[in-house]
């Protein structure tokens, strides 16, 4: 468990060095789980919908 909090650490630096913001869907997010998307890309398939 350790390490895993080690290396969740280096990754949230990192995100916060790159100037990247996470949102979690739903109330219960996982790292497992976790899903990074550019926001240009979410914003043309989102436009393609339409």
């Amino acid at each position: 468990m350790i390490a895993g909090i080690k290396v969740e650490e280096e990754i949230i630096r990192d995100l916060e060095r790159l100037d990247i913001e996470l949102y979690a869907r739903g109330q219960h997010g996982y790292w497992a789980s976790l899903r990074i998307e550019p926001d240009l890309i979410s914003r043309i398939k989102e436009a393609q919908k339409e």
